[in-house]
């Protein structure tokens, strides 16, 4: 996906005059809050510790959330069950109750990202529209893709019942058994939502989290040349559209996060590669901190515990 996207990119003359010309300063601040947001998830983790009887150091928390946030950019995927793991070392919280606190973060996150696609939607209707209509095809294509839809229910109908009779066969071995306690922690995690003391610190970190989102990325947009005249709302735009892409499991979001980076800056109007550019600019010094402070962060975890 990424030589596909920047084949025609040439270092010399679209990305390293971009780095020259770079407001430095705003780039370390949109780092700074960035981190900010990694602190928010971890505080926000605690709170759902609290119910199930767990209280984490805040540090350890937040080192952890790090330290899961540079394992997505080595392997997709690897950064959540990486996290609950460290935290489990330290701490010793068993990982399935973690794992489920991990899912309802998922879930609140998820419904996040609907208010925010809603938002960008109001604000910029038409772009949104641009974004997500399908190019034209032709007349056999709608029957098409209702055959496939047809396959596709037919396939999970059979899948389903095929483990449910693997599961009837199986259920008194002790594997299934332990699986199941598993899936029981897990459920465990998940329904702290309904016993949280502390409802209103959980959506303010929640929210907290897609706002400083969502000025890092402002802050990042302001710091290149090309983009410096990008507004607030165009940022919400970009952030909308590029979460969409982080959802596709490649390591940090590669290639997705840089293909759905281009067409927004298409769907806003914007000619050329400026959103090649910015889009690998400001993905490769994000992975770099990432990768860097989650190294450090783990470090810290696995050397001592540290207290606030």
């Amino acid at each position: 996906m990424l030589w596909y996207l920047y084949k025609d990119i040439s270092w010399e003359r679209d990305l390293k005059p971009s780095l020259v010309t770079a407001n430095w300063a705003l780039i370390a601040l949109s780092f700074g809050i960035g981190y900010s947001a990694t602190i928010m998830r971890g505080l926000r983790w605690n709170i759902m510790l609290e119910p199930m009887g767990y209280k984490a150091d805040r540090w350890t928390l937040v080192h952890s959330v790090a330290f899961g946030y540079c394992m997505n950019n080595l392997i997709p995927r690897s950064g959540e069950l990486a996290r609950c793991t460290l935290l489990n070392r330290a701490e010793r919280v068993p990982v399935d109750k973690l794992i489920g606190t991990v899912i309802l973060e998922r879930i609140v996150d998820m419904l996040l990202l609907c208010a925010v696609m809603l938002l960008a939607f109001l604000l910029h209707t038409e772009a949104l529209n641009n974004l997500l209509t399908p190019a034209p095809t032709d007349a056999s294509a709608p029957q098409e893709k209702s055959y496939l839809l047809y396959y596709l229910g037919i396939a999970a109908i059979v899948g389903l019942l095929l483990l449910w009779l693997l599961f009837k066969y199986f259920q008194s071995t002790p594997i299934v058994k332990r699986a199941f306690e598993f899936l029981r922690g897990i459920g465990e995690g998940v329904k702290t939502i309904t016993k949280l003391r502390q409802q209103g610190l959980f959506w303010l970190y929640s929210v907290g989290i897609w706002a400083a989102w969502l000025l890092m990325a402002y802050c990042s947009m302001k710091a290149l040349k090309d983009t410096s005249h990008m507004s607030l709302a165009d940022t919400l735009f970009f952030m909308a559209a590029g979460s969409l892409g982080m959802i596709v499991p490649t390591p940090g979001g590669a290639g997705a996060f840089h293909g759905m980076s281009v067409l927004a800056f298409q769907a806003l109007g914007y000619k050329g590669d400026v959103g090649k550019i910015y889009a690998m600019i400001s993905w490769s010094l994000k992975t770099a901190f990432d990768i860097m402070v989650g190294a450090i962060g783990f470090i810290i975890v696995t050397s001592k515990k540290v207290k606030i």
